[in-house]
C-alpha cells in the first residue's frame, strides 16, 4: 500500500508466556504478573486450554488449580493483557542520537569499509609504501638526464610501483607522499644532479652536485609531493657531465616512498 511521507515503522506483538513444572501435587503457582481476574490469562494444561474459574481462580500473582495438573504435563500459562511488543525502523529514519555511545565498536566495521577518507585529519594510516633499488648492470648517458631503472623491491605494500617496465610509482591512495632517490657513480665527474619527475616533467631538483675531487660522491635527496591516487606517477632520473655506470644494489642506488597523510 502507498503512502504519503515516510514509510511506517512496522510493529510486531506477541503475548507473554510463562511455563511451569507440574509435580501432581502443587495447585498454588506464582505468576510473573498480577492480573485482575481468571479471563485475563489463558492457561493450558497439556495443550489443552482450561476453563476460568471453574479450571482455575487467580488472585495478583497467585494462580490456583482446581486439580493439581499431572507430572510431567505440559503445563502454561498465556498472559491476554501482557503483550511484548517490537518495532522495525523504517529505512533510513535512525539518527546517530538515537545510538548508545560506545555501541559500535570496531569489532562491527570490516576492514575493508575503513577507508583512508574515514580517518581523522593527522592520521596517515595504511598508505601505500614502497622501495626499490637497481639490482643490475645500469649506465647514465653523458649529459643527459636519465630515468633510473630500479629493477628490484624490498617491498611494495599495495603493488603501486612498476619494477619491470616504466619504473615508477602510481599510488592507489590520494594524499602527500615523501619520496626520495640515491644513486651512486662509479668513477668522479664534476656535476651530477638526482631529479624528481611526475607525470613525465621535472618536478623537484633533490640534490645537484659539483665536485673537482677523484672520489665519486653519492647524489640523493627527498621531498614531498601531492598524488592524486589514480593517475599521478613519479619516476627518479640521474645526470652526469661523465656518462659511466652506476652502482647496483640497494644500499647504493635506490628509490623510496611513502604516503604521509591523505589529501
Amino acid at each position: 500500500m502507498p503512502y504519503l511521507g515516510s514509510t511506517p515503522n512496522a510493529s510486531f506483538s506477541s503475548r507473554t508466556k510463562q511455563d511451569f513444572t507440574a509435580n501432581g501435587s502443587t495447585t498454588a503457582f506464582t505468576l510473573s504478573s498480577a492480573v485482575a481476574s481468571a479471563n485475563d490469562i489463558e492457561v493450558f494444561v497439556g495443550n489443552v486450554r482450561q476453563e476460568p474459574t471453574d479450571a482455575y481462580t487467580v488472585n495478583g500473582t497467585t494462580l490456583t488449580m482446581s486439580e493439581a495438573p499431572a507430572t510431567g504435563m505440559n503445563f502454561y500459562v498465556v498472559f491476554k493483557q501482557l503483550e511484548e511488543n517490537s518495532v522495525v525502523p523504517a529505512d533510513g529514519t535512525i539518527s546517530s542520537a538515537k545510538i548508545a555511545a560506545n555501541a559500535v565498536t570496531t569489532a562491527k566495521i570490516t576492514n575493508a569499509n575503513i577507508t583512508q577518507a574515514k580517518l581523522a585529519s593527522g592520521v596517515a594510516g595504511n598508505g601505500p609504501s614502497f622501495s626499490a633499488y637497481l639490482n643490475s648492470n645500469f649506465s647514465i648517458s653523458n649529459t643527459t638526464h636519465t630515468k633510473l631503472r630500479f629493477d628490484a623491491e624490498e617491498w611494495d605494500s599495495d603493488g603501486c610501483f612498476d619494477s619491470t617496465t616504466n619504473f615508477r610509482f602510481t599510488p592507489n591512495v590520494a594524499g602527500y607522499y615523501m619520496i626520495g632517490g640515491h644513486f651512486q657513480p662509479n668513477a668522479s665527474y664534476t656535476v651530477g644532479t638526482t631529479t624528481l619527475y611526475k607525470n613525465g616533467n621535472l618536478y623537484r631538483v633533490l640534490h645537484w652536485n659539483q665536485q673537482s675531487e677523484t672520489t665519486p660522491a653519492p647524489v640523493g635527496g627527498t621531498t614531498l609531493v601531492h598524488m592524486n591516487g589514480s593517475s599521478d606517477y613519479v619516476e627518479l632520473y640521474g645526470y652526469m657531465t661523465v656518462g659511466q655506470q652506476i652502482q647496483s644494489g640497494s644500499e647504493w642506488t635506490w628509490f623510496q616512498g611513502h604516503m604521509v597523510r591523505s589529501a
